[in-house]
């Protein structure tokens, strides 16, 4: 069982408006759990026990359960009966079509960005590019916290981008997508060969928003997303490999 990370919390709450549930000790156990799986700190199938749960978030048997089921609801825990709760388990049919899905949710969330978005719409964009610029997806002295960073604001920049669309229910879609896709990218990271330098394709993706051009915007995410599916893909393999 992964021990608690005391910063981790504060991190959380910049994040999806899932990850900022009510603000209730299942509440806590909910986000904190939830950052664990997509990080992949806490591995596809693994028995998800209610006293060691318990003990490494320091709330009681109730507010877990209570955490267990909306996750359950959110597709990133699994319960087996007569077994319990366990992470739900990663597959390369289950990343592509997750691939695909979450392709044409951010494309039309775009697409009506870039209609619907004003001045203040793309300031946010630029500020959320900005601070993405400015992260390292690992670092030698600090691999967790630049790793939670990163995560964090390369959520950030997606999140800006499609903010404008002015669809509540777009923007749930994607986020719960995003967050499954960042679980599979974070079970990757340490069979890639060599740390993916993927802000020029940010920036590309950036400047065709911004300059309300939606056919390259929409071209630029499907490119950028299928790149990342391909290079998770073989990172699976690999990852299934070892497990065999």
């Amino acid at each position: 069982m992964t021990p608690r990370d005391p910063g981790l919390e504060q991190s959380t709450m910049q994040r999806s408006p899932a990850e900022r549930g009510p603000d209730t000790l299942a509440g806590r156990a909910f986000k904190l759990i939830r950052a664990e799986i997509i990080a992949g700190r806490l591995a596809p199938n693994q028995r998800l026990r209610l006293e060691e749960l318990r003990e490494t978030y320091q709330v009681g048997f109730s507010p877990i359960r209570e955490a267990l089921v909306q996750l359950h609801s959110e597709g990133l825990v699994v319960l087996e009966k007569m077994k319990g709760y366990r992470v739900a388990p990663v597959s390369i049919d289950h990343l592509h079509d997750l691939t695909q899905v979450r392709i044409e949710t951010e494309s039309l969330g775009l697409t009506w960005a870039i209609e619907r978005g004003d001045a203040s719409w793309e300031a946010d964009v630029l500020g959320a590019f900005h601070r993405l610029s400015k992260q390292s997806k690992s670092s030698p002295r600090e691999p967790r916290r630049s790793e939670d960073q990163w995560r964090n604001e390369h959520r950030g920049f997606h999140s800006a981008l499609i903010a404008a669309s002015a669809s509540p229910l777009l923007i749930s879609i994607f986020d719960s997508l995003f967050d499954q896709g960042e679980r599979y990218i974070a079970l990757s990271i340490r069979f890639m060969e060599q740390p993916r330098d993927d802000l020029a394709e940010h920036e590309a993706l950036m400047r065709a928003a911004l300059d309300r051009d939606p056919t390259a915007a929409r071209r630029l995410c499907r490119e950028h997303t299928e790149r990342t599916h391909d290079k998770v893909a073989a990172s699976l393999k690999l990852l299934q490999a070892d497990q065999n």
